[in-house]
C-alpha cells in the first residue's frame, strides 16, 4: 500500500524497549480505524490495535486527531479510545494468533472481548496456562498463555529469521484485503509486512514506498525467505505500490485487492512487469 496521507516515518530497525506508559489516550476496541479526515466516509489510512497509545492533537465533535504507533496522524472516533493510566509493568504480552479471546477469570469462562494478532498489552502476572493483562478503561483481563508471548522489557526474545516472518504472515492467510487494514478482519499489503516484521522484532515503516527505502538491497538471484519484494502494479514508474514477503521457489505471500492474503508468483505477468527490487531487514 502507498498512501498520501500525513505520516511520520519510523526507522527500519529492531524495536527499541517500550518506554514507560503514562496517562494518555489508548485504543479500547480490538481494532480502531484511523481516517484521513473526521467522518466515516473518509479514507482509511491505517488502523490501531487494542492498547495502542494515541497522541491526541485535537478534537472535533465525535472525532479525535492523533498520532498512532505506526507513525500515521489521522482521525479516530472518540468512542474507540479512552483516557487512562496504565500500570508500571515493563513486560508485554503480545498476541501471536489471529484472534485471542479475553476472559474475566483465568478459568476460560465469561469472555469479555478479543485481542488481535500483534496486540501488545502490559503484563501484570502469570498463572499456570494464563496471563493477566491491562485493558484501557476496563481494568484487567486474562489471556491463554499459548496465544501470547512475553516480551521482557518490551523487547522480542531471541534471534528471529526470515522463516519466522513467513510463519507469522501465514497466520493471516485467507484474511480479506482492506486498504489501510492490519488484522484478520481486513489487511493491505504493507499492513501484512508491517505486522509480520513487528512480531519478529523489527518495526518497519507502515507503507510500501517507505519500506522500500530502508533495509539492505537484495539482488533477485540472491533472494532469501523473509525478504520483501516490491512492485509497481500500476505501470506508473519506480514508486512501489505493492509489497510481499518472499517465501522461496519464486513465490511470495501478500495481500491482494479482491483476493486477500494469498501466495503469488514472481513470474505472474502483473508482478514480472512491475518488479522493482527487494529488501532485507534481518541480519
Amino acid at each position: 500500500m502507498n498512501k498520501k496521507a500525513v505520516r511520520l516515518p519510523l526507522p527500519g530497525e529492531p524495536s527499541a524497549p517500550t518506554p514507560a506508559r503514562q496517562t494518555s489516550y489508548y485504543v479500547r476496541t480490538p481494532v480502531a480505524d484511523v481516517r484521513a479526515n473526521p467522518g466515516r466516509e473518509a479514507e482509511l489510512v491505517t488502523q490501531a490495535l487494542l492498547g495502542d497509545e494515541v497522541k491526541v492533537l485535537k478534537q472535533e465533535g465525535d472525532w479525535l486527531q492523533g498520532q498512532v504507533p505506526d507513525g500515521y496522524i489521522g482521525w479516530l472516533k472518540t468512542a474507540d479510545v479512552v483516557l487512562d493510566t496504565p500500570p508500571p509493568a515493563r513486560d508485554l504480552a503480545v498476541v501471536t494468533v489471529p484472534r485471542a479471546l479475553l476472559y474475566r477469570q483465568p478459568e476460560g469462562a465469561d469472555a469479555t472481548g478479543e485481542a488481535l494478532l500483534a496486540t501488545d498489552l502490559p503484563l501484570l502476572r502469570q498463572r499456570e496456562g494464563w496471563m493477566e493483562v491491562w485493558l484501557p478503561g476496563r481494568g484487567t483481563a486474562w489471556l491463554p498463555a499459548n496465544e501470547v508471548e512475553v516480551w521482557p522489557g518490551g523487547k522480542v526474545k531471541g534471534k528471529r529469521s526470515g522463516e519466522d516472518v513467513i510463519k507469522t504472515a501465514e497466520r493471516l492467510q485467507g484474511a480479506p484485503y482492506l486498504w489501510g487494514g492490519v488484522s484478520l478482519y481486513g489487511i493491505d499489503c504493507s499492513g501484512l509486512t508491517f505486522i509480520a516484521y513487528y512480531l519478529n522484532g523489527v518495526r518497519l515503516p507502515r507503507d510500501a514506498d517507505m519500506q522500500f527505502q530502508v533495509g539492505r538491497q537484495v539482488a533477485r538471484e540472491e533472494l532469501q525467505p523473509g525478504d520483501l519484494v516490491f512492485f509497481n502494479t500500476e505501470g506508473s514508474g519506480s514508486l512501489p505500490t505493492h509489497v510481499g514477503i518472499y517465501t522461496g521457489n519464486g513465490e511470495f505471500i501478500n495481500s491482494r485487492s479482491g483476493r486477500g492474503v494469498i501466495l503469488s508468483r514472481l513470474d505472474e505477468p502483473l508482478f514480472a512487469r512491475g518488479y522493482l527490487g527487494a529488501r532485507r531487514y534481518l541480519q
